[in-house]
């Protein structure tokens, strides 16, 4: 029966359920409208001032994700937005003028000098493996520290919370109670979904060691379909060529997408998840971001995790159980009557919103200056050695893996439960992602690829083509 608008006891309790788990998270003040639901207007915004924002060296290059969405349009990118006091530039003489500096940290280039008063922002979408994967020259951290004030990037603990999709509550749920017929209306594409070939991948870089083992684990249990330039079929090597910037009807096939993420980091969930899964009425079978990530930041019982399985063939077990089970299959839709996922990473024609969030940073967020400084202490996780962390008072300094700094300039009033049990679990899903490869029916003892990303440098392999039209260096998927 549709609701009709009509918010019921139930509705209200799987919402306050959901922010629950995130209450005592620290944010800054944007962090806690994207992230914990509440209200914009709980924090006076700096309306009657203009912000000028400076993006620096590499505005045009930003610019056609940011405000093209990777089409032939230009898009006013604080349109629907909060806020909308703020003139975004790319011309560098302009620098002793501008309130905000943003600098694109994958190209590794910094502005000669800081002006007082002004907010240096740190702009970085990739994990930290590749955090200065587009620059010819890397810095050192040295050469950063104390140079910038705010991060922006997909974590929820930064200044500027980026993240290339979120779960968000709808106002009213969609049905009261909602039967088979209406739960398949709410799926997307289900009436394309095929049963031959359950799951699917788009994927051209095929040189992330544990990934490409994971996917040639899976397979010797059950059909993937591969697209891109990973594919053993040569039809499926070039029918998505737009990637980024074009639709892949395709993927709206399957019951189930493959999410391999190049990074096994803290919070790095990408457009394969939000996009090519969720948005395409698939359920993600996730390997990369930890657990508990996950069932923090995703719908409540919306995919099925590599990490919850004692080995690929259990898993290979599961995903073929659900498909044949429509109560089981539907189950993990439900969500659906409850909440959306809604893409903010700007491809597939998808709007971005970097430019509305930071500026709605720089109207709601804490002006009392903070530095980024190079963290001095001993960093247990040396995987992902490229860390600046808050030099100012954080009482959360247990993940230090990725160049994203915790947020202070938050509710005051709220401290982290990410503490270092948190990061021990993290440090201990690698661990196990690792075991689970190695741990099934065929394994390879001598196969030691599966012990993280990191063997692999750099995920550029097909980012030549790329460099100044999009600040995404995992381009090849």
């Amino acid at each position: 029966m549709k609701s009709n608008g009509f918010i019921n006891k139930n509705h209200k309790y799987k919402v306050a359920d959901y922010y629950s788990r995130r209450k005592n998270w620290t944010t800054s003040n944007l962090g806690s409208i994207i992230f914990k639901n509440v209200d914009v207007s709980t924090f006076s915004g700096r309306q009657n001032k203009t912000f000028n924002i400076l993006i620096w060296k590499h505005y045009n290059a930003l610019k056609s994700r940011h405000f093209y969405y990777f089409g032939s349009k230009m898009h006013n990118p604080l349109e629907g937005c909060s806020v909308s006091n703020c003139i975004f530039t790319g011309n560098d003489n302009l620098l002793d003028k501008v309130d905000a500096v943003v600098v694109h940290l994958q190209r590794g280039e910094l502005p000669p000098r800081k002006y007082p008063g002004q907010v240096w922002v740190f702009l970085n979408d990739e994990a930290p493996r590749n955090a200065f994967s587009l620059s010819k020259a890397p810095p050192r951290l040295s050469e950063l520290a104390g140079k910038f004030n705010w991060s922006m990037n997909y974590r929820s603990d930064s200044d500027i919370p980026v993240p290339y999709g979120r779960t968000i509550a709808l106002p009213n749920q969609r049905y009261e109670d909602m039967s088979y017929l209406e739960t398949i209306q709410v799926i997307p594409h289900w009436e394309k979904k095929q049963r031959d070939v359950l799951i699917t991948v788009l994927m051209s870089n095929c040189h992330v060691p544990a990934r490409m083992k994971l996917l040639n684990e899976i397979k010797k249990y059950t059909h993937i379909d591969v697209y891109g330039k990973c594919a053993e079929d040569p039809k499926h090597k070039n029918v998505c060529p737009g990637h980024m910037r074009a639709e892949c009807e395709f993927m709206s096939y399957y019951l189930f997408y493959l999410v391999l993420e190049n990074s096994m980091c803290k919070e790095y969930m990408t457009e394969k998840l939000f996009y090519h899964a969720y948005s395409k009425g698939a359920i993600p079978v996730i390997y990369g971001p930890p657990l508990a990530d996950c069932e923090a930041l995703l719908p409540p019982n919306s995919f099925i995790h590599v990490d919850s399985f004692a080995n690929v063939k259990e898993l290979a077990k599961e995903i073929i159980s659900v498909s044949r089970n429509e109560e089981k299959l539907f189950s993990y839709h439900l969500w659906r009557n409850d909440f959306e996922v809604v893409n903010e990473h700007g491809y597939f024609g998808s709007r971005s919103y970097h430019m509305c969030r930071l500026c709605e940073g720089l109207n709601y967020n804490d002006l009392n200056e903070k530095v980024y400084d190079e963290d001095k202490s001993d960093n247990s996780d040396k995987s992902d050695n490229s860390d600046i962390t808050d030099n100012s008072d954080n009482s959360n300094k247990s993940d230090n893996s990725d160049i994203s700094g915790n947020s202070d300039n938050s509710d005051k009033s709220e401290k982290s439960d990410k503490s270092d049990e948190s990061d021990k679990s993290n440090k201990s899903d690698k661990k196990n992602k690792k075991d689970k490869l190695d741990n099934t029916d065929n394994s390879d003892k001598s196969d030691n690829s599966g012990k993280s990303d990191n063997s692999d440098k750099s995920d550029n392999s097909d980012n030549s083509d790329n460099s100044d039209k999009s600040d995404k260096s995992d381009n090849s998927d």
